[in-house]
Parts: structure tokens; sequence; C-alpha cells
């Protein structure tokens, strides 16, 4: 994966997709209220209404692939896979993710089962299928625009030396936090890659030791631990876009200070960790 040049692409579709503050009106926890789709102008029917819940759009995800031209399989503990040319769509009740093509897609919700359908947010979704993603709060509608065609395949986008180096740092600092928390930290690694003050590398960053040694797994030998299946998929989704605490360049343990702690403004603590920018 060329970094540089294809997180414009990734930060186009989210944008007007899941970090669109227009796409997640207040609508309170735990509320939910139904919407409509519509793709290419189209009014997209489905008999399960989709819903907007937490200020995420759901949809039923059997369904909505179907009206997509996918072939559909679902089983009974809520694994569930949709099929169509050039497209492979897998997700699980649970999990903060799909997988389309290989590739890792976060949701910014969890994927669940009501009753016997599995419901999905949609902005990964809307990406894995190549559509511009817009929401109307006044109409209460969520346009489907046919853009760019299936998702790459992960075989081609992620960088084997870029996703060995986030695996292993993510393990490294978050292996016991939860997803969100192994995310972060690859935010914090991508943050810095975008930005010309640092390296231009995943492992540059992560090595870096101008002024001070940046990650402290990098040279106590704990980088090089062979990561576990989570850490790896936290790096695919950090490698993909997924950003959940925003441009935050520090973290630190939150049970001892730091210079980013005495210095920079706290943004979020997830798990273990305080996140600065």
């Amino acid at each position: 994966m060329k970094t540089r040049l294809l997180l414009p692409v990734v930060c186009l579709v989210l944008t007007v997709g899941a970090f669109d503050p227009a796409l997640k009106p207040d609508t309170g926890a735990g509320s939910s209220k139904a919407v409509s789709i519509r793709l290419d102008g189209e009014l997209l029917k489905t008999k399960s209404p989709p819903l907007l819940i937490d200020s995420i759009v759901y949809v039923p995800l059997n369904e909505f692939c179907k009206a997509m031209g996918s072939a559909f399989v679902q089983r009974e503990d809520g694994l569930a896979a949709a099929i169509s040319p050039g497209l492979l769509i897998s997700a699980a009740a649970g999990d903060c993710y799909i997988i389309a093509n290989s590739r890792y897609l976060y949701a910014h919700g969890q994927c669940m089962m009501a009753g016997n359908t599995l419901y999905v947010p949609l902005p990964p979704l809307a990406k894995a299928y190549g559509n511009v993603l817009i929401w109307s709060a006044l109409t209460s509608t969520a346009y489907l625009i046919p853009k760019y065609g299936p998702v790459e395949d992960g075989g081609t986008f992620y960088d084997e030396t870029d996703l060995y180096w986030m695996s292993r740092i993510i393990n490294a600092e978050a292996r016991g936090e939860c997803m969100p928390g192994k995310i972060a930290v690859g935010n914090v690694v991508m943050n810095r890659l975008s930005l010309p003050a640092y390296p231009d590398t995943v492992r540059g960053v992560i090595f870096d030791d101008r002024g001070a040694v940046q990650f402290t797994p990098a040279y106590s030998g704990a980088i090089h631990c062979s990561p576990d299946p989570e850490c790896i998929i936290a790096a695919k989704l950090a490698l993909d876009g997924a950003d959940v605490i925003g441009k935050s360049l520090y973290f630190n343990n939150s049970r001892y200070g730091s210079w980013a702690a005495r210095n920079k403004q706290l943004v979020a603590t997830i798990g273990n960790h305080n996140f600065y920018a």
C-alpha cells in the first residue's frame, strides 16, 4: 500500500459517510428510528427496515446485499457472507467491522442480531460496494451514489511491511486492550505518518528517536514479539482508515505522567491509555 497516495481516497469515502457530522444526528442513546435508503436515486426496498440507532444507520445485511445484487448466506451463529462479481463480504454479530475482499472496514458500531436478522452499519457496506454515502437529516434518507466499484482486494491494498510493523507495535503497546484501544495506537502511527515532521513510513515512525524514543517497545525488544490475531486485525483496520481518536499524536499509560500529559490536550481515554493532540 502506498500510504500517502491512498489516504485521500479513503478519507473521501468516509468523510461523506461515516464521519460526516450530518450523518450522525443526535437521536439519544439507545434510541432508534426508521430511515430510507436510495441507491442512485431509487428507493432501496427491504422487508426489515433500515434503522438509525445511536446516530449510526444500520441495515439488514441479507436484504441489503440482495438488493445490491449479491447472493447471501447466513448461519444461525450470526456469521454471514454476501457474494457478487468482484466482491465478497463477510460479517459477524458482535464485531465492530466487516470484511470485504479481505479488507477490514471499521463499522463505528457493532454488527448485531435483531431476531434472526443480522444488522450491520451502513458506512462500511457503502465503501465495500464503492458507493459514496450522503445523509440527509431533513428527510432521514441515506443516499448511495455508485462511484468506485468494489473495494480493492486486501492482497494488493495492504503493504506487507507496513502491516508487519503496525501489527507488532499494536501488539507491544496494546495487546490487552479492547479493539478500539488497539486501533487507537495504530491511529497515532497513521496520524504521524501523514505529517511532514515525521518519517514517511510506518517503520520509520515507530523507530523514530529524534529528540527522544517515541515508542519504547521499538527499543526494548518487545516490538519483535509475534502479534496475536486481533492485533493483526486492528492493524488492518488502522491502515484502512479506521479512526477512533481523531488527530491524536501521543498516548501514554493512564497510570503514569508523561510529556504529552503535561503539554498536550487530552482527546480520549480508552482502556489503560490516554490519547493527546
